[in-house]
């Protein structure tokens, strides 16, 4: 592994890491009362950031970075979409977090983040240890196809790219008239500010990465770690070992890292969070946290992956992930009541 390479995944994901936090879509109230249609500040953050994102990546030509369908072979070639798509919007409203937030739940002491994150973690281990299965029983179940849907429609992506900015800047403005920020003591980002800046995270993370936020990888390079100290690393077709590069790794332990800091600077930030409460018991978040990293790899991506980067080149299989994330999510949160 390459030191200063490692360094600049850890110093980029201490950007996004500061980014989420100061734009407070970490909190596990505002998540779950997104979910619940009480708080509409992630939605906000999330619309402005994927709308920055797009023209970032478009600007830099970066369309290699649309994600492929994840197909297990079951119905259709996104059936890993949304079924890992849904997983995740159920592990959100469980837990108060997604895979990249709990992260900064973590290094701020927030609960229920320690017992979403050890889930999690569960999670990357039962999918690195079936993922060879899933492969060899998709391997030729699923047809190549387009990976974004200008492409896909034969649209102009000058105008499929700006129509979506559009279509995002319209629906923030829509969110902020008709449902305005109305909490006082909240001392996050507007979440305007708060998605450019996410916005701007990506822009760095192209630039010194070379590659767009994403985040659930890590837990799989992590799960792989778990499998090698029983069988060793997996071998590639032509005998080399199969290591991960830890880039992910680096990049989650630099969110934490850009959090801690940026909390230990301003600790104001934990003021609204930490007197608002949840009746989330540490089963339920690490039951939460193992569902939502296990579809996470299925999806092929999770909030930040699919959400920030993937429908910023209007890849088909991040829209339909995303879209499955919220209906997952929302669904569950209705039959809660």
């Amino acid at each position: 592994m390459d030191s200063p390479d490692l360094i600049t995944h850890l110093l980029s994901g201490a950007a996004f890491g500061a980014a989420l936090t100061f734009s407070g879509v970490w909190s596990p109230t505002t998540i779950v009362d997104q979910m619940y249609f009480r708080d509409f500040r992630m939605l906000k953050v999330f619309l402005t950031a994927s709308g920055a994102s797009a023209l970032v990546l478009h600007i830099l030509s970066r369309k290699q970075f649309a994600r492929p369908p994840s197909c297990l072979g079951l119905r259709g070639q996104y059936d890993g979409n949304i079924i890992g798509g849904a997983m995740v919007g159920i592990g959100m409203t469980l837990t108060g977090a997604c895979p990249g937030t709990v992260l900064i739940q973590v290094a701020t002491g927030t609960y229920p983040g320690i017992y979403s994150f050890v889930g999690g973690l569960g999670g990357g281990i039962v999918y690195t240890g079936i993922q060879s299965a899933l492969h060899r029983s998709t391997a030729s179940s699923c047809p190549p196809s387009t990976l974004t849907l200008h492409e896909k429609y034969h649209i102009n992506s000058n105008l499929a790219i700006i129509t979506y900015a559009a279509l995002c800047s319209a629906m923030v403005a829509g969110l902020t008239h008709f449902l305005p920020e109305t909490d006082t003591r909240v001392k996050f980002l507007p979440p305007i500010l708060g998605g450019l800046l996410i916005g701007a995270t990506q822009l760095a993370s192209i630039i010194f990465r070379k590659s767009p936020v994403g985040i659930s990888t890590a837990y799989e390079e992590q799960g792989s770690c778990f499998w090698s100290m029983f069988s060793g690393w997996k071998k590639s077709e032509d005998g080399k070992t199969k290591k991960p590069n830890f880039h992910a790794t680096f990049f989650a332990g630099g969110v934490m890292l850009g959090a801690f800091v940026l909390t230990q600077a301003m600790p104001e930030l934990l003021s609204t969070v930490s007197t608002q409460s949840l009746d989330i018991s540490p089963l339920r978040a690490a039951m939460g946290g193992l569902i939502m990293v296990l579809g996470a790899r299925l999806a092929g991506g999770c909030t930040s992956g699919h959400g920030i980067s993937g429908m910023s080149l209007l890849a088909t299989s991040s829209i339909v992930s995303v879209m499955s994330m919220f209906a997952g999510g929302m669904g569950l949160a209705q039959l809660m009541g």
